[in-house]
């Protein structure tokens, strides 16, 4: 068949088109599967980060728990008929870095079936405030002043309050952890007996066979309950 100057025949035009088409075959597959490949790669990258994380946050707490340890060390009379509370805490494994933000404690005495929150604070002398941050490598003590008024408190022990303090800390492996992921908060509660400040002695030695020669103790620790 004769050819018309200037056109193309039809299976040429035929075969450019489906050039033209594989080529964008191509190149959408192509595109496609760079999309696949970043979303795999990005899937990847999240995982990682997210057991990282999760194994971060695992030994952190392994660490506030097991080896930050506190407890109640005394309590004394103030001359002004309160309460001086001193706790101690300590990194048990210093060469492991543990950081602890000065902790909140609460006092309540049980009245009844309930706890009754009662007033404690900071003394005027204390070097370690409420907030502060610190490195915890060796033992340290805190002290807090409690004012208990309460009369009618439960006698768990005879002539003894039933008194139970909380002791919230935040605790980091560095001193500026990045968001609350790097941060565990633990609450111990310890439980003691308290002798009141006004306490017949001789009564609670009686009440409870304290020996004679044995001072009335003012404290007695109590397993956690």
């Amino acid at each position: 068949m004769d050819r018309v100057p200037g056109t193309i025949s039809l299976p040429v035009e035929n075969r450019r088109r489906r050039r033209h088409r594989r080529a964008l075959l191509a190149a959408v597959l192509a595109a496609t599967g760079a999309l696949i490949g970043a979303d795999l790669l990005v899937s990847y990258y999240q995982e990682r980060l997210l057991a990282s994380r999760n194994e971060a946050r695992t030994r952190l707490e392994r660490l506030a728990w097991f080896h930050l340890r506190a407890d109640v060390q005394d309590i004394t009379y103030t001359p002004d008929g309160k309460y001086r509370l001193v706790l101690w805490m300590e990194n048990a494994f210093p060469e492991q870095a543990l950081y602890v933000m000065v902790p909140t404690v609460r006092a309540f005495v049980q009245v009844g079936p309930q706890w009754k929150e009662v007033s404690i604070s900071a003394p005027a002398d204390t070097r370690l405030t409420e907030g502060m941050v610190i490195p915890l490598r060796e033992r340290i003590t805190l002290e807090r002043i409690v004012d208990i008024q309460v009369k009618d408190y439960f006698e768990l022990l005879p002539g003894y309050m039933h008194v139970k303090f909380d002791n919230t800390m935040l605790i980091a492996l560095g001193p500026e952890p990045k968001d609350e992921n790097e941060i565990v908060e633990r609450t111990d509660n310890y439980y003691v007996h308290l002798k009141p400040y006004d306490a017949d002695d001789e009564r609670l030695r009686q009440l409870n066979r304290f020996h004679p020669s044995m001072p009335v103790p003012i404290y007695i620790g109590m397993p956690p309950h």
